[in-house]
């Protein structure tokens, strides 16, 4: 049966081509720009399923204009100079036609992609089969643009490989994709556990003499997989095919460890005694704890929170809520704070078709990441960063209030 070839239907084709095991690979994500969020094209109207492969949804822009599709990490077909790059950005223009598939703008398609690869890795430009023709390929393959062929049927052909090219400085909205890339996977968006020496602790298990997961279940927490994801989103801990590893940050804990209390077992013991305890952080072990802050102040969704804090603060909002907060980081880093906060299969009803944030959905509570409301605010709040814990109940989201320990500026 044919299919109507709209740039919507064309860029999903393309998106399932190019990452079709997306939900089970722990390093690719990709993201669609919010103009798909809308319901119809051109008159066409979109069916609910074909926008929700195209979920999840962002705003995005580049130096070049707005792309259909980010993604981040090496496709699933022939790429050359593949070996350039391990995580590669990839962009992908999609170009379609409601009636009259050959009708296809795909000149423009192409020069749209290659406009984007200054700041990217991977263009491609993805078009109706009927639209390709030889001179398009032929200039495609100049630029260095893939192009992917999409049948009436929604079958898919690979019909120019894109080449790896080097990229300059990323953009804001490149560096918010690439992070949440590194850790949709290992959480979905959220911290699995919400304690800050679960994560100090898989280091020194790693560290330890013996097996890391016996080491790591017998003196921190029997949630070996929670505290190594932990680890690894707080650049703790290399995650390699061949094995974990200590990254620069994870040795300074296993040496901060060794000069407190004399070795890595002793440490560990300590860090025993402390399972089960309900005492905050920073009263329970004060230098473990302004450690274990240094470490979660370099994770770009930290300090993004910690700014919107400051800003609310400087502007009176002392108990800030998580709506007041989001809209904050929204206008700090949009991008950014979209991945950090809203759910995926949520922000169609966040973002408008036109990129900007819809302020009257965010008293909604099931908008947001429950790692943001529940195990990441208990973390922070074991920091001293803010006044109080999280919670999990989604009828308590909106009532559970923010606030800075310490603001660095006081108020005029």
């Amino acid at each position: 049966m044919a299919v109507t070839l709209a740039e919507p239907t064309v860029l999903a084709a393309a998106k399932d081509t190019l990452y079709p095991d997306i939900d089970t690979s722990p390093d690719q994500y990709a993201v669609t720009e919010t103009q798909f969020t809308q319901s119809t094209w051109g008159g066409w109207t979109i069916p609910d399923a074909l926008r929700e492969r195209l979920a999840p949804y962002n705003t995005l822009r580049l130096a070049a204009g707005e792309p259909d599709l980010l993604g981040v990490g090496m496709p699933a077909t022939e790429v050359l100079n593949g070996d350039a790059a391990t995580t590669p950005v990839t962009v992908i223009e999609a170009k379609g036609h409601n009636s009259d598939p050959g009708d296809t703008d795909v000149a423009r398609g192409i020069t749209q992609a290659h406009a984007h690869l200054p700041e990217v890795n991977l263009g491609y430009v993805a078009a109706p089969a009927t639209s390709i023709t030889d001179a398009a390929r032929s200039h495609a393959r100049n630029l260095n643009v893939g192009v992917i062929a999409v049948h009436d049927t929604g079958s898919t052909r690979l019909v120019e490989p894109a080449r790896v090219t080097g990229a300059g400085e990323f953009s804001t909205t490149i560096d918010a994709v690439r992070l949440q890339a590194t850790t949709h996977r290992l959480t979905d968006g959220s911290f699995p556990v919400n304690h800050p020496k679960n994560y100090l602790g898989y280091a020194l298990a790693i560290a330890a003499d013996g097996d890391t997961d016996v080491v790591y279940a017998d003196n921190v927490i029997n949630a070996i997989s929670d505290g190594r994801r932990g680890a690894i989103l707080l650049n703790l801990v290399d995650a390699q095919p061949n094995g974990d590893s200590l990254t620069h940050l994870g040795a300074e804990v296993v040496r901060f460890a060794r000069d407190q209390h004399g070795g890595v077992t002793a440490a560990l013991e300590i860090f025993d005694s402390w399972t089960g305890r309900s005492t905050r952080f920073t009263e329970l072990a004060p230098r473990w704890a302004q450690l274990a802050r240094s470490v979660a102040i370099q994770y770009e969704p930290t300090r993004l929170i910690v700014e919107s804090l400051e800003r609310l603060h400087d502007q009176g909002v002392r108990d800030a809520t998580i709506a007041d907060m989001a809209l904050e980081a929204t206008r700090i880093n949009q991008p950014l704070a979209v991945e950090v906060f809203f759910s995926q299969h949520r922000r169609n009803n966040v973002l408008t078709a036109a990129g900007d944030i819809d302020d009257s959905v965010l008293t909604d509570p099931r908008i947001y990441r429950s790692g943001i409301h529940f195990q990441f605010k208990y973390q922070l709040y074991h920091l001293g960063v803010v006044t109080t814990g999280g919670t999990d109940d989604k009828e308590a989201v909106l009532d559970n209030e923010w606030g800075l320990e310490h603001a660095v500026s006081l108020p005029t």
